[in-house]
């Protein structure tokens, strides 16, 4: 079985950095997206569908049973 895994920068309500005392650390989230919204984003970006996934209230959670955004 393939997934398709859509890496992002962690966007609110989950942190999206901590303070270590070497620096900041970014949190990355991995979202599992379906066949369709993989290649949608490739046109229009990663950027672009994570704020479709925030919009259509799926946010940043993985679910392989998902319906796309897209329909």
């Amino acid at each position: 079985m393939i997934i398709n895994v859509l890496i992002a920068k962690a966007q609110k309500p989950l942190p999206s950095a901590i303070k270590l005392p070497n620096g900041n650390m970014q949190f990355l989230v991995a979202i599992v997206i379906t066949n369709e919204e993989m290649q949608w984003s490739m046109k229009n970006g990663r950027d672009a569908l994570l704020n479709k996934l925030i919009d259509a209230g799926v946010e940043q959670i993985s679910d392989r049973k998902r319906s796309s955004i897209l329909k």
